[in-house]
């Protein structure tokens, strides 16, 4: 185990991916959140529930986004990876990106993206930090995407959207 460092906040955010490969539908699971990233998935839906401004986009309410159990493994694979190697980046230690996790998990998707947090904060905290940046706040309500997975560990926080075939 690695000591404690201070760290300051550090976020990161991944502009929408669009892919147009066709596929038979992916049978997505709209299984509950594990009870640890439950507030996470309610300040992520009260969010979109409103209009609200991203830096100069503007966005409309749009519909709460559900959670899916193989986009928590991408994002819990990710997360784990950074956590390791100390690096807070959208590319995995192995070369990885979002859609190759989000592929690898078994999810089959039109739209993926992900926020990134370093920060030892509360979920509702992390969600307010997102929000309070453009780029996060984008893909936290963009209404392409319809299902959302988490995961965090020793600081580190990886959220994936995803829009299935």
């Amino acid at each position: 185990m690695r000591p404690a460092l201070a760290v300051p906040l550090v976020l990161v955010a991944f502009a929408p991916l669009g892919c147009d490969v066709l596929a038979e539908p992916s049978g997505y699971s709209l299984e509950d959140p594990p009870p640890a990233y439950a507030d996470l998935v309610s300040a992520v839906n009260e969010a979109r529930a409103h209009p609200r401004t991203c830096g100069s986009e503007t966005f409309g309410a749009t519909e709460p986004v559900a959670w899916d159990g193989r986009l928590e493994r991408a994002a819990e694979r990710h997360t784990l990876d950074m956590a390791e190697h100390g690096v807070l980046a959208h590319t995995g230690s192995d070369g990885s990106t979002v859609g190759d996790r989000v592929t690898h998990a078994g999810y089959q998707w039109r739209r993926v993206g992900e926020n990134l947090a370093l920060a030892n904060r509360p979920a509702r905290e992390v969600v307010d930090m997102w929000l309070a940046s453009a780029g996060h706040c984008a893909n936290v309500m963009h209404p392409g995407y319809v299902e959302m997975g988490v995961a965090a560990r020793e600081g580190y926080w990886t959220q994936v959207f995803g829009r299935p075939l």
